[in-house]
Parts: structure tokens; C-alpha cells; sequence
């Protein structure tokens, strides 16, 4: 069973999404049809149409679909050490928390700070 606090904790990369695709609507006709896609570092890569800004929005959907997936089942993961049954859910707990953890960390990096030199200008 998943806590409360883990599934009011699960809404926060949610809310983030939803604060940045309102924001990106908003300003998405200021945005120039082409924009510099960056790689590593600051070095301008290539060009490509604005609709990539919409890129980390999807790809972090699914990155949290698969932590989810995770956490509604986590006696399915394969733990390096012997849980006690004791211990098992105190186990479990805190590997539903550092997955949360993980999913806000994720959707921190990959929608406000992806594109912030195009969309926060």
C-alpha cells in the first residue's frame, strides 16, 4: 500500500509540469519559430523548431509513468540485501520516498531549466 504523504508528495513534479506548459502557453507566439537546441555545455548544437520546447514535457511523463509503475509495486524490485519481514515495509517506505525524490529532482531538471534561454527571455 502507498502512503499518503508519498502520493501527495508524487503531485509536486505534476504541478511543475502543469506551471510550465501554462507559462509555455503563454508566451509560446513570442518564441521564435527556430531555436538553438543546445547538447552538453553552453555550445548552440543546432536549430530546430519551436515544438521541441514541448519535448521534455512528454519525455518526463513517461519518465514518471515508469517511476510510478515502480512505486505501486516495490516488492517487485530486486533489493542487493536480505529485507526481514520486520523491516519490510519500513524497506519500502523509503524507497517510495527516495523515488519521489528522484521524480521531483527529474522535473526540476528536464521543464523550467531545459529551454530557459529560449522561454525565460
Amino acid at each position: 500500500m502507498i502512503p499518503k504523504y508519498i502520493k501527495l508528495l508524487f503531485c509536486v513534479p505534476f504541478i511543475i509540469i502543469i506551471c510550465y506548459s501554462a507559462y509555455l502557453c503563454t508566451v509560446y507566439s513570442s518564441i521564435p519559430d527556430t531555436i538553438t537546441i543546445h547538447g552538453y555545455g553552453n555550445m548552440k548544437d543546432n536549430y530546430g523548431s519551436k515544438i521541441f520546447l514541448v519535448m521534455p514535457v512528454l519525455m518526463n511523463l513517461v519518465i514518471l509513468l515508469f517511476i510510478w509503475l515502480i512505486i505501486r509495486r516495490p516488492d517487485k524490485i530486486k533489493f542487493t540485501f536480505e529485507i526481514d519481514e520486520n523491516e519490510r515495509e519500513k524497506i519500502y517506505h523509503i524507497t517510495q520516498l527516495a523515488l519521489v525524490i528522484i521524480a521531483i529532482f527529474v522535473t526540476i531538471m528536464m521543464t523550467p531549466l531545459a529551454f530557459s534561454d529560449v522561454v525565460f527571455k
